[in-house]
């Protein structure tokens, strides 16, 4: 696997990861009430995302051009690791405004 290509992997699964647990971290402040820092979390939590969405994005972009992108198990993973991101974002933000009706 190319050395650039590896970068690229690795800097979408730490994006991706961060903003999965400043999702469940905003939901833990969400459960003691503290919507400010639930908040806080979930901006930070959609920042990390848009970053690894963007350069998945730039890999989807090569491959459509035909660029030579290598699917590697890594690659995989990491395109994993944005989708779960993804779906715990959206669902936590759901779950936070549930717990401010309450």
């Amino acid at each position: 696997m190319d050395e650039k290509l590896v970068e690229k992997t690795v800097y979408i699964i730490a994006n991706a990861g961060d903003s999965r647990s400043s999702s469940m971290a905003a939901m833990e402040y969400a459960k003691k009430g503290d919507f400010e820092e639930a908040k806080n979390l979930l901006k930070e939590s959609s920042e990390a995302f848009q970053r690894a969405h963007v350069e998945h994005t730039r890999l989807l972009t090569e491959d459509a051009k035909g660029e030579n992108i290598e699917v590697t198990l890594l690659l995989v993973h990491a395109s994993n690791h944005l989708s779960v991101a993804e779906v715990t974002l959206d669902f936590v933000r759901e779950i936070i405004e549930l717990y401010e009706r309450r």
